[in-house]
């Protein structure tokens, strides 16, 4: 009898083993992202992104349950001193960014239209500046994911998770990519819309 009962015992062992609380597979709390997203941008909105230049953007991936940060040089050095200057979590995911770089080139240009261009708000963040604010944006079916500088008065009631068409003055001939489009551009608007997929507004360059 007590063999039998300690079969029953081990069986149960080692089903949960098998079955049980496989903590790799439960699902982050949101409120835990929320809180590492939420101490980045407070660091760079107190100290500006100068202090740490290779930082380009941070955003919450609720899919993959990781706040997604963008480095300019993304090598294991590099990700070690952004923990050590800014946040060290587990919740953090690198990535390779792009920098963007401001630029008024032929800025009277007639020869190159206006069009508009919907973007997905990834995040918020205040500049030292505050008439500005940088916004990660991404647009409908691309990878490609940035964060730029624009104007307050723009969009003063802009929110993070929302799509928004952008209005943008060429200054100078440009490549089709984010960074590109806002380092060579002057931005005449930003609305809020309601349009999703494939009936957001993507105009052509």
């Amino acid at each position: 009898m007590k063999k039998y009962f300690f079969i029953i015992i081990m069986c149960s062992i080692l089903i949960l083993s098998i079955t049980g609380c496989d903590k790799s597979k439960n699902p982050v709390n949101v409120d835990e992202l929320n809180k590492v997203n939420a101490e980045i941008i407070k660091f760079f909105s107190n100290n500006g992104i100068n202090v740490y230049d290779n930082y380009i953007f941070n955003y919450i991936d609720e899919e993959n349950n990781v706040v997604v940060v963008g480095l300019l040089n993304n090598n294991k050095e590099e990700q070690e001193q952004f923990k050590k200057l800014v946040i060290n979590s587990d919740l953090i995911k690198f990535v390779k960014g792009e920098k963007l770089e401001n630029s008024n080139e032929n800025k009277n240009n007639e020869n190159l239209k206006t069009f508009i261009r919907t973007y997905n708000i990834l995040n918020i963040a205040n500049s030292n500046d505050e008439n500005y604010i940088y916004l990660t944006i991404r647009q409908f079916q691309a990878e490609e994911v940035q964060t730029i500088k624009v104007e307050k008065k723009l969009c003063p009631q802009i929110e993070e998770g929302k799509n928004y068409e952008f209005t943008i003055k060429p200054n100078k001939k440009l490549e089709d990519n984010i960074l590109s489009i806002f380092a060579n551009s002057t931005i005449i608007s930003i609305k809020e819309t309601d349009k999703i997929g494939l009936n957001q507004i993507q105009d052509s360059i």
